[in-house]
């Protein structure tokens, strides 16, 4: 019976000598039996064997143990064979070994099938107690869990026990709104369908939603019965967040992008396409998102012929890397209407220092150039009527001198007329803080300058005693709040002539706070003033005067009028026979009325030696004349008297007048225009601020969904491995022995194994290249360098291509594995496009840690192409080859360039900063 045993058997004496050896053990040593049972042991086993016997198995044998283990022994032709044995004791009564019992298997297969095994529990192992992934079985027939691995608390907050306890509790954990679709997923499952993937969200036991990813596949019966699922739950909450978080995101940037009339871009250089283009484009220009992507330099064309030269020579700029702070230029609508733009723009560059894009801002400044037109013909109205005024205009700034006045205001002086008084150094103060602005020409002809220059550089020569106390008057009033001044003064011209001059000095009402902006008119009284003098030395002198001169002259006597000329009697409308003290005033504005006649009793009574005044009179018609009175005592007729003479500036008010309305005009729109302008600025940087942050948003975004797909590559890699081609290496076993027990089987059928086997080869590698594609073990197992290296070993044995690989200085840095798998999908897309397209027969990779980057060089001796014709036919296609590999160098903050022409290959450059690949502890 033992010989017709398959099993290697044999009965040894208690120093494990053979006593008897079946014929499976004596074909293991290929010796006969009586070879077997008479060759001592030390000739027929190797020395390690000898020393197991004596040191492990006879003391096991004699305490009664049995021993299994591996070992060698030595073959008929003198090779030494691993094998697999057994020894068990055997005892008589009183507990003595008598005999021990052996049994031999080839160690080969054994060992294989035992490493298999324990790979097969570790995996397992590892995957029941991933903290993040759970398995599970559940029954079909009433919803109990046969298995539920521990990560279902991390995922849910409830224990497997509990799982365990209660039937039916995943169906408790669903919201309401799934319950239907829960119910329908159920049925199809009993019915054996499965869609595989299901994506659901369920209530953690903290009462928080969650939303998990569900594989599972139905179990079926030997009647083909579903009778329960398996499978893998994966908590997706993060990744569900970051797409909810993302769409957000987008939606913002679109309804940024939508609900402004501004245009935001991004322009490659130098290729002149754009990458990007807002849809408030069509607003903005007449013309749709597809017929810019129909046209790419749609733009060039839009511009305005006058401003073609300026396209050139700014583009020309950008192509040096010269930005201008903002450019404006005028292009046609497509309704043919001409319009303005501005655009600011921001240069991107490489690491090279060459411009490689603009990203900016257009907006359509049309209002705002109208509105700058007219403002500037309302600046040139107004310059017109200041230059050609008949009038000496003199425009200040008194700034400086109202910052002084609140000094001394802080300081607690009130009587500014006593402190001037008291402190004459403080007036010639203030004369030095008065800026002349701008004059007309009637003040050069006035003065006898030939130029502004000349005059502003004499000044101190114009100005006499009377100038200082008129300015005095004026330095009091201003310092006390008033804003118009009137008075008579001398001056002297460059020539030394001293003449008299009515100064009217007006702070419009804008400029009350800052006296920023002051008008000073001067009118040339000295003909009158001369006219006065002649008539102080002869009445008669003074009759002829005053009848010829071009003011109204009045001599009062008491409260009778002595004298009046007939020029009065013209500017008042009146006849002069009509005209005594009464009617001169009543002829005084009802507003002005009360003033004037306070300032002439000033006179009377002896407390001023000349009255001043600015008042308005109605003339019989009723119209508004403006006169400046002036008063002074005289001798008339050897008695005291009063003359009065009334000048006429009805003219030069309504020229005033004008120059006011104007500049009021002028500033409003100044004023409303610049907090348009304020205001659109602040909008643009609010919206410039939202975008950057979306940008910096989706940045953050899109590496996570980098890093989640990542993750799902090496779940399905593992899923592939370890489940598809197992599945597939059992088939394939089980196929080639397939007619190991059939006596005879017909040649066709056995061709047919072969052929279905060699499928099977074919396909169990292809799973194995996928799930290496998917996530190369050798990134973890040999780090970055080594598993480029096997990258590009196997292009070279599955290509045509030598590929020449060469890495120095990155096993010393400790790269984050972000960092490691995007460096490896780069260079892993430059090599699958070599071989797809280049039609090399030879590449190099280099790639080098020189400090502070990381420096990796493809190169090919293709066939190369043209770049920018290249990238237009890949936005044209939506390939993303080269789009993948600049996203992924600029999400670790490096970046990509690209060399090539047709003919001469091309090279591949990237430039990583080591700080950012560098791994974080």
């Amino acid at each position: 019976m033992l010989d017709a045993s398959g099993v290697a058997m044999a009965i040894r004496d208690s120093r494990l000598s053979p006593l008897f050896a079946n014929q499976a053990f004596r074909d293991f040593y290929g010796h006969t039996l009586e070879y077997i049972l008479t060759t001592p042991k030390e000739v027929a086993l190797p020395a390690d064997t000898i020393s197991l016997y004596s040191d492990d198995i006879q003391p096991a044998m004699a305490a009664g143990l049995t021993w299994e283990g591996t070992y060698d022994i030595r073959t008929l032709a003198g090779e030494t064979r691993k094998v697999w044995g057994r020894f068990t004791p055997v005892l008589d009564d009183d507990a003595a070994l008598t005999h021990v019992i052996s049994i031999m298997r080839d160690a080969t297969d054994f060992e294989r099938m035992r490493k298999t095994l324990t790979q097969t529990e570790r995996h397992f192992s590892f995957l029941a107690e991933n903290p993040s992934d759970c398995l599970f079985r559940v029954r079909l027939s009433n919803g109990r869990c046969d298995y539920i691995s521990p990560a279902i608390e991390s995922i849910t907050g409830y224990r497997p026990q509990e799982f365990y306890d209660t039937p039916k509790l995943f169906r408790r954990l669903f919201p309401d709104a799934w319950r239907g679709t829960i119910g329908q997923w159920w049925q199809e499952l009993r019915q054996g369908i499965s869609r595989y993937d299901y994506e659901l969200p369920l209530i953690h036991r903290d009462g928080t939603r969650k939303w998990v990813h569900q594989r599972i596949k139905v179990i079926f019966d030997d009647q083909g019965d579903p009778v329960a699922v398996e499978g893998i739950i994966t908590n997706i909450t993060d990744r569900h967040k970051t797409e909810e978080a993302l769409a957000a995101a987008r939606k913002s940037l679109n309804f940024i992008s939508n609900s402004t009339s501004d245009i935001f871009f991004r322009l490659r250089i130098p290729e002149g396409t754009y990458d990007y283009l807002s849809p408030s484009v069509e607003r903005f220009s007449g013309y749709t998102m597809e017929e810019y992507e129909a046209d790419p330099r749609l733009i060039k064309n839009i511009f305005h012929p006058d401003w073609k030269g300026y396209f050139q020579e700014t583009w020309g700029e950008l192509l040096r890397g010269e930005v201008r702070p903002v450019y404006e230029f005028q292009f046609i609508h497509k309704s043919g209407e001409i319009r303005w733009a501005s655009q600011r723009v921001v240069l991107h560059k490489d690491e090279h220092g060459n411009p490689i894009a603009i990203e900016g801002i257009a907006t359509d400044i049309t209002e705002r150039r109208m509105a700058e037109e007219a403002a500037r013909e309302s600046e040139s109205r107004f310059r017109a009527l200041f230059e050609e005024a008949p009038i000496s205009l003199w425009e200040e700034d008194l700034t400086d001198l109202k910052a002084y006045f609140d000094e001394l205001k802080d300081r607690g002086i009130a009587n500014f007329r006593q402190f001037f008084y008291d402190n004459p150094d403080a007036l010639a103060h203030c004369a030095g803080l008065v800026k002349v602005v701008d004059v007309n020409k009637a003040t050069l002809d006035l003065l006898g300058a030939r130029d502004k220059d000349e005059l502003f550089g004499n000044l101190e020569k114009v100005l006499t005693e009377s100038s200082m106390a008129a300015f005095t008057e004026e330095m009091i009033l201003l310092a006390s709040g008033g804003c118009e001044y009137c008075g008579e003064i001398t001056h002297r011209t460059l020539d030394g002539e001293t003449i008299w001059v009515m100064v009217h000095f007006f702070v419009p009402p804008e400029y009350a706070d800052s006296l920023s902006r002051v008008i000073v008119s001067l009118l040339d009284v000295t003909p009158r003033k001369k006219a006065e003098e002649a008539l102080m030395d002869s009445e008669e002198r003074y009759r002829i005067l005053a009848e010829n001169s071009r003011e109204g002259v009045i001599v009062v006597q008491g409260e009778e009028v002595k004298y009046i000329n007939e020029r009065m009697s013209e500017i008042i409308e009146r006849d002069i026979r009509e005209l005594d003290r009464a009617t001169l005033i009543k002829a005084i504005h009802p507003e002005d009325r009360d003033r004037v006649l306070s300032q002439l009793e000033g006179l009377l009574s002896g407390s001023r030696n000349e009255a001043f005044a600015s008042l308005r009179a109605v003339t019989s018609r009723g119209a508004t004349r403006w006169l400046t009175l002036t008063a002074r005592p005289i001798m008339w007729d050897g008695n005291e008297a009063r003359l009065e003479i009334l000048t006429d500036v009805t003219h030069h008010k309504t020229l005033e007048t004008e120059l006011l309305r104007a500049h009021a005009e002028m500033e409003d729109r100044i004023r409303k225009r610049t907090a348009e302008l304020s205001e659109a600025n602040v909008r643009l940087k609010a919206v410039a601020e939202e975008r950057g942050k979306a940008q910096e948003r989706i940045l953050s975004l899109t590496q996570q969904l980098i890093r989640i797909q990542e993750d799902e590559r090496q779940r399905i890699s593992r899923d592939l491995h370890d489940n598809v081609a197992q599945d597939l290496s059992s088939i394939m076993l089980k196929m080639e022995t397939l007619f190991d027990d059939q006596g005879d089987v017909n040649n066709e059928l056995r061709g047919r194994r072969k052929n279905v086997t060699d499928i099977l080869h074919k396909a169990i590698a292809s799973v194995r290249d996928i799930a290496y594609g998917l996530r190369p073990p050798a990134l973890e197992q040999l780090g970055l360098a080594g598993a480029l290296k096997n990258l590009c070993k196997d292009v070279a044995s599955k290509h045509s291509c030598n590929v020449d690989f060469f890495a120095t200085g990155i096993e010393d840095i400790p790269m984050d594995f972000d960092a490691e798998i995007n460096i490896y999908r780069m260079i892993q897309e430059a090599v699958r496009n070599i071989t797809r397209h280049a039609e090399a027969t030879r590449a190099t990779i280099r790639m080098v840690a020189s400090h502070p980057d990381i420096l990796i060089r493809i190169e090919d001796n293709g066939c190369g192409f043209d770049l920018n014709r290249r990238l237009e036919q890949a936005v044209r296609e939506k390939r993303m080859g080269v789009r993948s590999m600049e996203e992924r160098s600029r999400l670790v903050g490096g970046t990509l360039e690209i060399q090539s022409l047709p003919g001469t290959g091309t090279r591949v450059l990237f430039k990583i900063p080591i700080e950012t690949a560098r791994r974080r502890d």
